[in-house]
């Protein structure tokens, strides 16, 4: 596929973001025009908050489908995360939503917060979301286990980060030590670190995670380790995660791999989308796949024809299980 100079990329995302603006503030109409472009489609995506990986991920993939499909441009929405935008998506205020798979699973089963089931489709998997543990390295932390009586800052309410830290809490029963899971966003929960408000922060998303980026290159910072035994007993009573590493080097300071665990994010649609729509966006998403891992180290999984479309925790849409048939990777 031939590829796009940096500086083209780089002016394409800023007219995929100038348009933010315009498609934030209300319901998008996937099969309007903008500007009498009878032939435009316009789009929004949910991701989450600005101190994580999904809102990045979010502008990269509107970068990589404007690109690849000039038929299409994609508005980016900021949430709290995946149970908004499936909330979001459900009730038409967006086309496109970033879900973790943990979260997917439970709404197409009418699971958790989901009273009944949401006709929830995925176009393909973009990036994994692992679990991330980090603490000053002066509190003398070493394991997630150390954590009884902290004060723990586990994203926003409702998100992947906060679902899977009380997963990992109450497989270790720190819910029964006087622990406090404080809800706020990634990058306050780092700030508030760095003020001692917190004891640690949680995130649950791609690697590596920005706001922790930053704060382990403002203060000393250790990533929290779970055992071998901890793991498994997360993996066997949440069937939706996988172990996976941390990698070397992420963050300031870490300079082993650290063993976690994780989920496939999803980039999701409702079912009533139309076949060739889903077709479309599979199409641009699959011709960006093989350069969207230089954009972002998050989406370095995507070159991988596999990731996209095998193992999912819900059924790709029909638009995009028949794109995926067509090129041979189902």
């Amino acid at each position: 596929m031939l590829r796009t100079s940096q500086i083209c990329r780089n002016v394409l995302l800023a007219l995929t973001l100038g348009g933010m603006l315009a498609g934030c503030g209300g319901p998008s109409d996937p099969g309007g025009s903008a500007g009498g472009e009878e032939d435009l489609t316009l789009l929004t995506i949910g991701t989450a908050d600005r101190g994580g990986t999904m809102y990045q991920v979010g502008s990269a993939i509107a970068q990589a489908i404007t690109q690849e499909d000039s038929s299409i441009k994609i508005n980016i929405s900021a949430s709290s995360g995946s149970g908004m935008n499936v909330h979001s998506l459900e009730s038409g205020e967006i086309d496109l939503a970033l879900v973790s798979g943990d979260v997917a699973y439970a709404a197409v089963n009418g699971q958790d917060e989901f009273a009944s089931p949401v006709e929830l489709r995925a176009i393909g998997a973009v990036y994994s979301s692992v679990s991330n543990w980090m603490a000053p390295a002066s509190s003398g932390y070493v394991y997630v286990h150390d954590l009884a009586g902290a004060q723990i800052g586990v994203g926003p309410q409702g998100s992947t980060s906060d679902l899977s830290a009380r997963v990992a809490v109450a497989s270790l029963a720190l819910d029964e030590q006087d622990t406090a899971l404080v809800n706020c966003s990634l990058a306050d929960g780092a700030e508030m670190l760095k003020e001692g408000k917190l004891d640690v922060v949680h995130a649950f998303t791609g690697m590596p995670v920005p706001s922790l980026v930053a704060l382990s290159e403002e203060m000393p910072c250790r990533v929290l380790l779970y055992t071998p035994e901890e793991l498994q007993a997360i993996l066997e009573a949440n069937p939706v995660y996988y172990a996976t590493q941390i990698p070397a080097g992420s963050y300031s300071g870490q300079d082993e791999a650290v063993d976690t665990f994780g989920v496939k994010c999803l980039l999701c649609v409702s079912g009533s989308m139309p076949d060739e729509l889903a077709y479309q966006l599979t199409q641009a998403l699959w011709a960006a796949s093989d350069w969207m891992g230089d954009e972002h180290p998050a989406l370095a999984d995507m070159v991988r024809e596999e990731f996209l479309c095998e193992d999912l925790p819900i059924s790709l849409h029909p638009g995009a299980e028949r794109f995926y048939e067509e090129t041979g990777a189902l």
